[in-house]
């Protein structure tokens, strides 16, 4: 074999060994980037329901003052009559172990058992329903069917708690929320017959603080 021939040999074998080098990084960081995938680091925790915020347990506090306070012991969970408290996973970051509730899923129906469990204060006793302030429940008059006139509900209203103080009914039952009365409980979210978006909502009390911040 003359030398030129002996080259062009070597060259296919150098050119092949680098393709299946780059194809075994290729497929590796694919898996890698699968695995991450599915750990949840590419995904938002489950309780932080985008623009609506995350809805504490009644009587938590502010948000940082919470997480510093927070020793993430599960108490307030276990003492919850409604099981409606859950707990971020590893995906959280610093919010892992901390407690959550997403009122369309399961809604808090004010036992203020969890505030009595806490042995930190991250959440508060309480002794008044009115005091919880998890946020306030927010109506999309485009879904509400009482508002839009597609039917005759008023389902949010009988659920409410505090009915007449939170929540008062309109023409075709259709609900009007009052912020001042309203602690976020999210019966009424629960409840809300629309079922692929509920036409009330709760906001929590941070994202509340952030809107008005923005607006003033």
């Amino acid at each position: 074999m003359n030398s030129r021939g002996g080259s062009r040999i070597a060259r296919r074998e150098f050119l092949s060994k680098a393709l299946g080098h780059a194809s075994r990084v290729l497929l590796g960081g694919a898996v890698v980037a699968t695995f991450v995938h599915l750990q949840g680091a590419e995904t938002p925790p489950a309780g932080t329901r985008g623009r609506l915020g995350i809805v504490r347990p009644p009587g938590s506090l502010d948000e940082q003052a919470f997480l510093g306070a927070c020793i993430r012991c599960t108490r307030c969970a276990d003492a919850c009559e409604a099981r409606c408290i859950e707990l971020f996973g590893p995906e959280a970051g610093v919010m892992h172990g901390t407690p959550y509730i997403v009122p369309a899923e399961r809604a808090c129906t004010l036992c203020l058992s969890c505030g009595e469990a806490c042995p930190t204060g991250a959440i508060e006793k309480l002794s008044k329903r009115e005091d919880a302030r998890m946020g306030v429940a927010v109506v999309d008059e485009r879904l509400c069917v009482s508002h839009n006139g597609t039917g005759v509900c008023g389902a949010c209203h009988t659920a409410c708690p505090l009915r007449e103080r939170a929540i008062t009914q309109n023409l075709r039952n259709a609900p009007v929320v009052h912020r001042d009365a309203c602690v976020g409980c999210g019966l009424c979210e629960e409840v809300c017959i629309v079922r692929d978006r509920r036409a009330i909502q709760v906001k929590s009390e941070r994202q509340w603080a952030i809107a008005e911040k923005a607006a003033a």
